[in-house]
């Protein structure tokens, strides 16, 4: 029997079936932050209250998994646990093997086991060609929905510089999947809505005074522009944006005034624009310092197996921001390479899998935000898009073998 099926927007659909549940845990998944701007709702709702507002989200997260169940029964291999058995076994191994990094596995083994390696099982899932609409549409009550809290709501008693901070990583990163995705859809389907939307998260990111996010979502939106991008009428729209940059590349300091004028008024993050003004905005010698000194580490210790998970931060580095060597350092120089070697297969084979199709498209964009971010920010084991890129490539390759080889 055919669901019955409520459109809420253009292209966006929720079937009222077994699979209900499920797409709501996924939406849990792909838009966490809606979760932390809800705090006002359970607070104000009875017998929560302050006190229990964090127990009423996490119990909301668990109650949308434990609905899902009967859509997820034989959705998953045995290698599915498998892979998220060793993870977990591994860091809590750690407390055996790198006693002295016992404190920083306190802050991090929760959060890891019972989220970021979580979504492994959420890039299995995901359907990006069925659910493309419906994240699209979450995305932009987001980016809204971020503009809402730092702008408006919390200005209320503090600044806006004070609620964002002068280099907001938290909140530009927690944005970029929306704004990129946003992106994607509008170099996708042109609308003046999405370019819109996208424009003021562009906006948004810009006033976190943050760099990283916009090489994410600068390479994605590179590579889609040059070798996606090619629907009825492409060259019209490829033709405005080449002519929109032109213009601001034209007249950059008059823009770049404006842009200032407008940030100080609102007493946001003028960070960046310092940096452009300057010439210091692709200045990473903090970065090489760090690195090197990891690199002296690692040397003098002589550890086959590494520092272990969260190692380096009994050297008060927090991550290498540098992905191979923060393998190297959390495994060992043998085992980390050799892991990275695979990892490197695994996702060059799933994008050949899926060439010519969306979730090749899908694919590059889970790699800007879960491999290039781990160039610049953030270690591995706590980035969710790093493991659901993972489990997205592990998907596209079973299901090759499954309509391939296995009838």
């Amino acid at each position: 029997m055919d669901s019955v099926r409520l459109k809420i927007a253009e292209g966006v659909h929720i079937p009222f079936n077994k699979d209900l549940m499920l797409n709501i845990m996924l939406c849990v998944a792909w838009a966490p932050v809606l979760l932390h701007f809800s705090r006002g709702i359970f607070v104000r709702l009875p017998f929560i209250g302050e006190e229990r507002v964090d127990i009423a989200i996490a119990a909301s997260v668990v109650l949308s998994v434990i609905c899902a169940l009967p859509a997820l029964i034989n959705r998953f291999s045995l290698l599915d646990y498998l892979f998220y058995t060793l993870c977990s076994f591994y860091l809590l191994s750690a407390y055996v093997f790198f006693p002295e990094n016992e404190t920083f596995l306190d802050e991090n083994v929760p959060i890891c086991i019972f989220c970021v390696f979580t979504y492994y099982f959420v890039g299995r899932l995901i359907d990006i060609e069925r659910m493309f609409s419906l994240l699209v549409f979450l995305s932009t009550i987001c980016i809204f929905a971020n503009l809402f809290y730092y702008f408006i709501l919390s200005p209320i008693n503090k600044t806006a510089n004070e609620v964002m901070g002068n280099d907001n990583m938290n909140a530009a990163y927690s944005a970029l999947p929306h704004v990129c995705l946003l992106l994607w859809s509008t170099l996708e389907k042109f609308r003046i809505w999405k370019a819109f939307t996208t424009l003021i998260g562009i906006l948004f990111l810009l006033a976190c005074g943050t760099r990283g996010p916009f090489v994410c979502m600068g390479s994605f939106g590179l590579i889609y522009f040059f070798f996606y991008m090619n629907f009825k009428g492409a060259i019209y729209v490829k033709t405005g944006i080449v002519t929109l940059f032109a213009l601001l590349i034209a007249t950059f300091n008059t823009t770049l005034y404006y842009i200032t004028f407008l940030f100080t008024n609102l007493n946001l993050s003028t960070r960046i624009l310092e940096h452009f003004v300057t010439g210091e905005l692709g200045n990473d010698n903090s970065r090489t310092v760090l690195r090197e000194r990891l690199e002296e580490v690692m040397e003098n210790v002589d550890q086959f197996w590494g520092l272990g998970p969260f190692g380096c931060r009994n050297y008060d580095i927090i991550y290498p921001h540098f992905l191979p060597l923060d393998f190297a350092v959390t495994f060992g120089y043998f085992v980390g390479y050799i892991l990275l070697f695979l990892l490197t297969v695994l996702v060059v084979y799933a994008l050949w899998l899926s060439r010519g199709s969306k979730r090749q498209v899908f694919i590059i964009f889970l790699i800007s935000l879960g491999i290039l971010k781990l160039f610049l920010s953030n270690t591995f084991l706590t980035e969710p898009f790093f493991f659901m890129l993972i489990g997205v490539c592990i998907t596209e390759i079973i299901n090759h073998a499954r309509t391939h080889y296995i009838l």
